[in-house]
């Protein structure tokens, strides 16, 4: 099932044009503060490296992704669980009330002091799957990218009397702050995802807008809004290193 049905739409192919642009170079780091549930499904096997059993039904073993990319993924599962190279599984992800089931055989196993460390391929080929496991990437992409861009070493309240931060991605992501000169704490901000807007005052309710096919953002509608919403809290928990702690605490009190 999809995530988003209304927002996160993949462009339409045509004739000259890929239906989807693939990024297969390039992993997005999963912070443990997204309440993203990875389980994996696997046979796993004895101390002589035979199989415990002939199907993978009720072996489930819980994980955590670390990063993850269009083709694949890294998860850190227990201690001690054994598995052969191109052993088949199913990585079950799990966010709120939505939950996805991505075929996949392992590639690569690695024995660390916290754990084993688990690299996936991917083995998707229904059409519904790849598109519902495109739009987590995107939604772990979007907040996991973003920099700060370059300020001038003294900056200077702009023409609203606050000062400006802006934390930018290759993707379609942009974060703009505007702090108090004073004390330099937050007031405000705007959270580009897409094409849709989050903004957010001191005082004041979070507004979502979207963007109707290029004319401007206005007050997206009822259906919109509730996306928009669940994508904010979403991307919000998977902000970049680059995004600072109190940025981080006056955008929670908007995605809660």
């Amino acid at each position: 099932m999809l995530f988003f049905k209304r927002i996160l739409k993949e462009p339409e192919p045509t004739a000259s044009t890929p239906a989807v642009e693939r990024r297969s170079a390039k992993r997005y780091a999963v912070n443990p503060a997204f309440a993203l549930k990875a389980v994996l499904s696997f046979i796993a096997r004895d101390d002589t490296g035979r199989p415990m059993s002939d199907t993978r039904q009720g072996w489930n073993w819980k994980g955590r992704l670390i990063d993850c990319s269009e083709q694949g993924v890294r998860i850190q599962m227990g201690p001690g669980l054994k598995i052969e190279l191109g052993d088949p599984c199913d990585l079950k992800l799990t966010v709120d009330d939505f939950t996805l089931t991505v075929p996949c055989h392992i590639t690569n196993v690695r024995e660390q002091p916290e754990g084993m460390v688990f690299g996936l391929k991917h083995d998707i080929e229904d059409a519904a799957t790849g598109s519902a496991y495109r739009q987590l990437l995107e939604v772990i992409a979007l907040g996991s990218t973003l920099k700060l861009q370059a300020q001038a070493k003294k900056p200077k309240p702009d023409a609203s009397g606050y000062l400006v931060e802006v934390y930018a991605s290759p993707r379609p992501s942009r974060l703009t702050v505007w702090r108090h000169p004073a004390d330099q704490s937050v007031a405000a901000f705007e959270f580009q995802l897409k094409d849709n807007l989050v903004r957010g005052a001191a005082g004041h309710t979070v507004e979502f807008l979207s963007d109707l096919e290029g004319t401007g953002s206005r007050p997206a509608s009822t259906e919109k809004c509730l996306e928009i919403g669940r994508l904010f809290t979403w991307v919000v928990p998977n902000l970049a290193p680059a995004v600072p702690d109190d940025v981080r605490e006056f955008l929670k009190i908007y995605a809660s």
